[in-house]
Formats: structure tokens, sequence, C-alpha cells
């Protein structure tokens, strides 16, 4: 509202505007709070004052409202970044592939070569035990046949007051817990045949053929054996004689 002082010429003043914009809020206001503020002669002359001194300088007046409290502003946000496209090209792919294929080969490779090499040392490992416990028999029978020493000659005896030559050795390995056939040509058959290089203390020598085997002792190392010889004579360690061909149960 205004009076009829606002009006000259058919326009408003400046005291008129500023009337009409405290009017304009007092009435905003009203419609958010229900109450309509009442506007006075000091607020229109206030209001003036504030305009005119806009419209001379062009700057806002210092009394206008700055940024209400609690409203926080909007922060300008920056564009989000274009993902990274990765380009590959079939040579690349290739060479990675091949290069790939080559580190797993040679990974296969090493755990093959060290699988060979466990296997080795195990073989190994059984070959010695299996050599260190026919050795420990072998002592154990040149042992025993040893304590039969003097025993007489007997032709067919088997013991063990006195033996031929098949009953020595059969009995004495008997005592270990080795069955073997009655004569010295069936020993032979039943036994593992080796080389005189390979014999050790325990094993069989044979004398004869191959398919004549007329007599058999009891190996002792250094060319010595335990034997029963022939008749009139008795259990003694002698040399070997004849054509020799060693033997071993086990």
């Amino acid at each position: 509202m205004s009076s009829p002082s606002s009006l000259t010429d058919g326009t408003l003043t400046k005291a008129g505007i500023a009337a009409a914009l405290v009017t304009a809020s007092a009435a905003a206001v009203a419609g958010s709070t229900g109450a309509f503020a009442a506007v006075g002669n000091a607020d229109v002359s206030h209001a003036a004052t504030n305009l005119t001194a806009y419209s001379s300088s062009g700057a806002a007046p210092a009394s206008m409202p700055t940024q209400h409290a609690g409203v926080t502003p909007i922060a300008a946000t920056a564009p989000a970044a274009a993902p990274v496209v990765k380009h590959s090209s079939p040579a690349a792919d290739a060479a990675k592939k091949a290069a790939a294929d080559q580190a797993a080969a040679a990974k296969k490779a090493a755990a093959a070569k060290a699988a060979d090499a466990k296997k080795a040392a195990a073989a190994k490992s059984s070959d010695s035990g299996s050599a260190a416990s026919a050795g420990a028999l072998g002592d154990r029978i040149v042992n025993t046949a040893s304590t039969f020493k003097g025993t007489p000659y007997v032709w067919g005896a088997t013991g063990p007051d006195s033996f031929d030559c098949s009953g020595f050795t059969s009995y004495v390995f008997k005592k270990m817990g080795i069955s073997m056939p009655r004569t010295a040509q069936q020993q032979y058959d039943a036994s593992d045949h080796i080389s005189k290089s390979q014999a050790q203390p325990g094993d069989l020598v044979f004398m004869g053929d191959p398919g004549d085997i007329y007599h058999v002792a009891i190996y002792a190392g250094n060319n010595k054996i335990w034997t029963a010889p022939e008749p009139g004579q008795s259990v003694k360690l002698g040399n070997m004689f004849g054509d020799t061909s060693f033997g071993r149960m086990r």
C-alpha cells in the first residue's frame, strides 16, 4: 500500500517503491508465519533510503540480507574421469601366451627332475639297505657255520652231529629261517646266480658244471669257504677249489 503523497505525476516515487517492497516482504512473512507485521513510516523511510543508495551507487546496500544460516551452498562437482581403456594386439597376446606356456613347461620340467632325483635317492637308499641287510645276514650265516667246526663228514647226513656237504649248508641256513632243497644240484638250481665279484660272506659256492654240481659250501670271503669236505674229514674253513660258481639264498 502507498499514501497519496507517494504519487508524483502518475508515477511511483522512490519512497513509494520502497513502501511497496516492504509491504510485499511483510506479506511473505505473514504467509509463512500466519502474522502480518506492521509497517511504519520509519520502515518506509529506511527502505527508501536504502533503495536510493543502491540506485545512485549501483552496489547493494550494506543492510541487504546475506546467506541464511544453516544453508549449505552446493559445491561444484568435477565431471567423472573417463575409464581407462587398455588396448592390446594379437601379437602382444600371442607373446604373452607363449611366455606363460614356457614358464609352465619349465616348472613342469623342474618338478619332474626333482621327482626323478628323489626316486633315484630312494632306490639308492633301498639298495644300500638291502646290501647292509644281506651283509648282516651273511655274517650271521658264517658265524653259525663256524660253530660246527670239527663235526665229522658222513655221506647223506643232515646234522647236527654229522653232515655231508649239502646237509651242512641246508642245516646252517635253516637256523637262519631259510629253507633250501636237499642236494647240491637242487640248491644251485634254487639260488640266485651271481658273479664272484658280487659274492659276499654267507653266499653259496658250488663246484662243478652248472648241470653237474657235485659240491656246495658257504663262502666266508677272501676265497675261503666253510665246508664239510669228504669222508674222513670234518667241517672246516678251507680254500675254494675246482670250477666254482656262486649263488645267493635270502
